[in-house]
């Protein structure tokens, strides 16, 4: 029987973070889905390891097509899924029990919405931070919000497969591509949405990918450079260009002041727990 969701992840290396992903999404209150996971290429016992739990639980798919890198990995994992709709995880993130229960609701009763994420905790070891991220429930607050930041989390996504066909998939960048594949929806007429309930967790680490790739100052140009191109395709007011502008000074700002920047100047709602 072919199921409703394929909950899609990709590993890089992930032996010490199978405790993360997998228990949260095995345990989902929502039974009808599939687990695919893609091994992009890793070194270590990953792969033997993805295979092992394969072989316990017939939910799980484990492929291995060598090392793509995590767009190239991203689309390969999608192109393998047999779902209506796909869910989004990290390896290093964990989903709550309810999420594909709330997401897939959501989903089932707006036939006009592409994208769902959801409220999530943040847990940033660099800074020593742990919040709750509550962003915009609604279409048109979050595309303003992603003139600022993104708001909706990557790891806790569900999207439509027809949506991720008709835009050509994820692009292929090193950076942002959750936010160049959300830009991509939007230009093509998808709405999109928020769950308010808490759905994961999403933990920012040094030895994550993306922080081992690229410095911090680079990530935020780049940041400033989608956040414009935002503001201009998708036609939101021109003063917005200043979010842009701003995210170079924000590379600087000491820690220490980052949460009051967020909170007061960007607007992000969060609750510290």
């Amino acid at each position: 029987m072919t199921p409703k969701v394929s909950v899609v992840s990709t590993v890089y290396n992930g032996e010490g973070f199978f405790e993360r992903a997998i228990p949260g999404i095995l345990a989902q209150t929502y039974d009808d889905f599939e687990f695919i996971l893609v091994d992009d290429g890793s070194t270590d016992r990953s792969l033997p390891k993805l295979r092992e739990l394969a072989g316990r639980d017939p939910r799980v798919r484990v492929f291995a097509p060598g090392r793509l890198g995590a767009a190239a990995a991203y689309n390969y994992g999608v192109s393998q899924a047999a779902g209506e709709y796909i869910a989004r995880q990290d390896f290093d993130d964990s989903s709550y029990p309810d999420r594909l229960r709330l997401q897939v609701a959501l989903l089932d009763a707006q036939p006009d919405v592409g994208l769902v994420g959801g409220s999530y905790v943040l847990m940033d070891e660099r800074r020593g931070e742990r919040y709750v991220r509550m962003p915009p429930t609604e279409h048109p607050g979050i595309i303003a919000a992603m003139a600022r930041y993104v708001p909706i989390a990557h790891t806790v996504a569900t999207f439509r497969r027809r949506a991720w066909l008709e835009v050509g998939g994820y692009p292929v960048v090193n950076n942002l591509i959750d936010l160049r594949f959300y830009l991509r929806l939007a230009k093509s007429g998808w709405r999109f949405a928020n769950v308010p309930e808490v759905v994961g967790e999403h933990f920012v680490h040094e030895s994550s990918f993306f922080h081992r790739t690229l410095k911090y100052t680079e990530r935020q140009r780049d940041l400033a450079r989608v956040q414009a191109q935002v503001v201009r395709e998708l036609g939101l007011p021109r003063w917005m260009y200043l979010y842009s502008l701003g995210r170079h000074a924000y590379a600087y700002i000491p820690p220490g002041l980052k949460r009051v920047v967020r909170r007061g100047v960007v607007g992000s709602r969060e609750r510290d727990v």
